[in-house]
């Protein structure tokens, strides 16, 4: 996680020198925009799999001694350029959907469930149909072939359906639970916290030297659940000690001010 939080970092720190450019497009140049950032972020990994021959390679699942270049895999995952480039994407899919009905633009297409229900059933049937060896395309290829569009496809379609007037699409309805909002909330913390709490529990070298072994050879693959519980409560307690503080808010908005008076 820290390797991406580092990269998102840097995404977020120039993601304000190109909003404005964003803002100054209409709905047909942010789709040219749209584009030419997609063909950026995915011609790198078609080189990559061209290279490597690693077009049906399932990455996550491999050892790391397997992959024929494990340090081109990580740049691909990593580069804080790359990063920027997905922030970007997402960028030109929120200011489309806030151009909707705009003076000189489009209305907003009309949306149904199947807006909503076919992007996320794409998404669920992509990672299933990958864990079953159904569908053998590279980690790479699939987020940014795939997933992305996907994902983004999502996104616009539940905003304009969450906007109406009133709200009928029932995908919509149901993410907006309450049940589902609290775990939204602790999306952040878990990612923060499942790879630490994993090094523990299933690295080798660290697991070993705590239990003699790793969970999976000391408890066996039932241990997961245990794990799962862990990260859960870690996450809850993150989110309630730390990214929900009000005093942690307050203390970070004065040591941004400071910080940005330093830079005028």
């Amino acid at each position: 996680p820290t390797w991406f939080l580092s990269a998102l970092t840097f995404a977020m720190a120039a993601l304000p020198f190109a909003l404005p450019v964003l803002a100054k497009q209409s709905k047909e140049q942010l789709r040219r925009t749209g584009l030419v950032l997609f063909l950026v972020g995915l011609l790198p990994k078609l080189g990559y799999c061209y290279d490597h021959q690693a077009w049906g390679m399932l990455e996550g699942a491999m050892s790391p001694k397997a992959l024929p270049n494990l340090a081109m895999f990580n740049m691909q995952r990593f580069s804080p350029f790359y990063a920027l480039i997905e922030v970007l994407l997402g960028a030109v899919a929120c200011r489309m959907v806030m151009l909707d009905g705009a003076e000189g633009e489009e209305k907003a297409p009309k949306t149904n469930v199947l807006s909503t229900a076919l992007p996320l059933l794409g998404m669920v049937a992509v990672v299933v149909l990958r864990a079953m060896g159904v569908l053998e395309i590279s980690d790479l290829l699939t987020r940014a072939l795939i997933f992305i569009p996907l994902f983004l496809s999502f996104l616009m379609s539940a905003h304009r359906a969450s906007v109406l007037p009133e709200v009928k699409d029932g995908v919509v309805k149901f993410l907006s639970s309450k049940l589902l909002v609290s775990l939204g909330n602790l999306a952040f913390p878990i990612f923060v916290v499942h790879g630490p709490i994993g090094q523990v529990f299933y690295k080798k070298v660290i697991a070993t030297k705590l239990f003699g072994g790793t969970m999976l050879a000391v408890v066996g693959p039932q241990f997961f659940y245990v794990y799962l519980a862990t990260v859960m409560l870690a996450a809850w307690v993150l989110q309630k000690a730390f990214l929900t503080n009000k005093q942690v808010s307050s203390l970070s908005g004065k040591v941004v001010e400071k910080l940005s008076k330093l830079f005028p």
